[in-house]
């Protein structure tokens, strides 16, 4: 209840100053042929940024190309929802190399978080969407 309060309260003061949040939750999944969830990624734009917050791809399916395919989907949402860019975190056991690989730049790193690993953060710009 106090942390639903703070969140709204700070929101209210963040679009008094910058302008209305336009929040905008997305979730993208992949399914094998019985349904079963395989890989997934949530996020959610406001302002005009994405913020990716899960991307993720069960162990048995991975180099099969669905985290690219999941990022560039919601790269492409985002895109298209005037975002200018797309940021997000990962540790250095997940998958810094993925998304260097996917043009994401380094713009942070917490050391030893946890102990003898780190946690990154990555951002990169989009292309302005076709007019």
């Amino acid at each position: 209840m106090i942390a639903a309060e703070l969140r709204t309260r700070i929101e209210a003061f963040n679009e008094r100053v910058v302008g209305a949040l336009n929040t905008r939750e997305i979730v993208l999944t992949v399914r094998d042929d019985a349904g079963n969830l395989i890989a997934g990624l949530t996020g959610e734009m406001f302002w005009n940024v994405l913020h990716v917050d899960v991307l993720w791809v069960d162990e048995n399916h991975r180099d099969k190309n669905h985290g690219t395919e999941l990022l560039k989907h919601a790269e492409h949402l985002a895109a298209d929802q005037s975002c200018e860019a797309v940021y997000l975190s990962t540790f250095g056991f997940q998958a810094p190399g993925f998304y260097s690989k996917q043009g994401y730049n380094v713009i942070g790193d917490l050391p030893d978080v946890p102990k003898h690993s780190m946690r990154r953060w990555f951002w990169k710009r989009l292309p302005s969407p076709a007019v």
